[in-house]
């Protein structure tokens, strides 16, 4: 275990960065780290391209330049970068190449799509795809074979962010035991259930063979009952009850009398029946297999493909993003004498944005910090935004759980209005309850927003008779261009209430330069630095006569 490990929760705004870069400078004056051995890992380019600059502009200001020159040498990088430097440079353990060809995203679908096709382990499933769930989507006009394949390029990514775990023999059997053990009790036989259900589907419509669709109704109970008709005769001709789950749900929720939409006699009574009986739903075992069928396609057809697009690549001498950390993880975690290789040339690991790592990233990460002689790792789990990329913020918590000693919270913010920490303080103090850490704010109140200040919206200053001349003086040459300020129809004399106020109060119709008045009036006016700043972002475009620039 490293002999210094600090793990920063940093919230927004409360100056991670600084606090990383003073850091590794004081490290480096106190002689306990090189610059050219610092390992510092980040989740974009921009952000690591930024990290390394602030590195080097640091040991500028100390004076260091040879140090600041040398941080050219470090490993500073996404953690994809840091991957592929790992590869490359233990390529031979690796058995893989020097410098691999990074397939594109086209070129990865494209080999999935074909692996897709030949595997015979999807076949239950694409065989009967409404059954699972899969429909053609009005809104974005997918097909139902789009909205399966989309699926299963979810769970490929998904597994491959669990690295080798992705691959288990018995991941499917593990998956669907947890499924049945958190379902819940079913019971074994479904046609009583069935025959309960479709008995009271033929006892309505031999009563309302119509529905109440023969009534009028508002627009909405019309088409609500419509809508129950429909689900009644599809469960009464047809054996949709046998396998279709959704059309069950429907029937839990038919609708009954409300205020300005009463039905008859007795409808009410036998829609309740019907709802009773799809109540059923609950024990039937149908839906249950079909989950289980249905994960347990998924994830071993998932596992065939992975495998087959794993053998495509290593003969075609490729590699895509995640083979940069699974074969990385997998590389230092099998071969110990590459991770003290790893580990010989760092003096420090930096991770910033902890909190957005998958697992696979997560265990790539925390092999090398495990073993630095310095480690600092920086996330806040209330930014964790990469959810769709398999990120899973419980494992920083629980890391932050187990080293609670190790644990620097950053508590100030150096970045927003007091007024605006208080708001945010209160809200996540409610959301987050005792894992909130208050951010205590640093910058004085600026601005004077009447949003701010109770939302009371500011008085506007009283037109004064040498305005309205000049309003009267820009009217006469651009009758359509003035007049349309505000709701009275009146030119607006000051700036909108979002923006900062000055010295005029906003009076000054310093953004019409389209008249000579008002340009006089400019040039006189305000010598407030908000009107001098919205007379010369306009001064180009005076006097053109297609425009009037009274509203800027």
């Amino acid at each position: 275990m490293n002999q210094d490990l600090k793990i920063l929760p940093a919230g927004a705004g409360s100056g991670k960065t600084w606090r990383i870069k003073t850091d590794l400078a004081d490290w480096v004056e106190q002689g306990l780290v090189r610059p050219d051995r610092i390992l510092a890992v980040t989740f974009t380019e921009a952000a690591a391209g930024e990290l390394r600059d602030r590195i080097r502009f640091e040991l500028m200001t100390a004076g260091k330049v040879e140090a600041a020159m040398a941080v050219e040498r470090a490993y500073v990088s996404t953690i994809h970068g840091l991957g592929l430097r790992i590869l490359g440079e233990h390529a031979f353990a690796a058995g893989s190449s020097v410098s691999p060809r990074h397939l594109s995203d086209p070129e990865r679908d494209v080999m999935i799509r074909q692996s897709i096709a030949r595997c015979r382990v999807l076949d239950q499933v694409r065989a009967d795809l409404p059954r699972f769930g899969y429909r053609f989507d009005f809104n974005t006009k997918a097909s139902a074979e789009d909205a399966f394949r989309a699926r299963l390029f979810g769970v490929i990514d998904l597994l491959r962010s669990l690295g080798d775990r992705g691959t288990a023999p018995g991941l499917a059997d593990e998956l669907t035991q947890a499924t049945r053990s958190l379902y819940g009790k079913v019971d074994r036989d479904p046609a009583p259930l069935e025959a309960k259900l479709r008995n009271a589907v033929q006892a309505m419509l031999r009563a309302f063979p119509a529905g109440c669709t023969d009534l009028n109704f508002s627009a909405a109970a019309n088409k609500a009952f419509a809508s129950d008709l429909r689900n009644l005769r599809r469960a009464h001709n047809s054996d949709a009850l046998a396998w279709d789950w959704s059309l069950w749900q429907q029937l839990r929720g038919l609708r009954q009398s409300k205020r300005g939409s009463a039905t008859p006699d007795g409808y009410d009574s036998a829609a309740q029946e019907v709802m009773d009986a799809a109540d059923g739903l609950l024990r039937h075992p149908g839906p249950l297999a079909d989950i289980c069928d249905h994960a347990s396609a998924l994830i071993r057809g998932a596992q065939e493909i992975m495998t087959e697009f794993a053998a495509a690549k290593r003969a075609a001498g490729v590699i895509d993003f995640a083979d940069m950390i699974v074969d990385a993880e997998r590389l230092i975690r099998t071969r110990p004498e590459v991770l003290d290789a790893v580990l010989a040339e760092v003096d420090c690991v930096i991770v910033d944005e902890f909190q957005d790592t998958n697992p696979v990233q997560f265990a790539l990460l925390w092999r090398l910090a495990q073993r630095a002689p310095r480690v600092a790792l920086v996330g806040d789990i209330k930014q964790s935004i990469m959810g769709f990329q398999g990120a899973d913020p419980r494992l920083t918590e629980a890391l932050v759980d187990q080293h609670t000693d190790q644990v620097e919270a950053l508590d100030r913010n150096w970045r927003s209005d007091p007024r605006i920490m208080g708001f945010v303080n209160a809200l996540g103090g409610k959301a987050f309850g005792k894992g909130y850490t208050a951010l205590t704010p640093q910058r004085p109140e600026t601005g004077q927003s009447p949003r701010a200040r109770g939302l009371a919206p500011a008085k506007r200053p009283p037109v004064t008779r040498r305005q309205g001349q000049a309003v009267a003086a820009c009217r006469q040459p651009y009758p359509r261009h003035i007049g349309q300020g505000g709701p009275d129809r009146r030119p607006s004399l000051w700036p909108a209430e979002s923006d900062a106020p000055c010295r005029c109060g906003g009076a000054v119709p310093i953004a019409c330069t389209s008249g000579p008045s008002c340009q006089g009036l400019a040039t006189t006016g305000c010598a407030g630095a908000h009107c001098r700043k919205r007379l010369a972002a306009i001064a180009g475009r005076a006097g053109r006569p297609e425009r009037c620039l009274f509203r800027l």
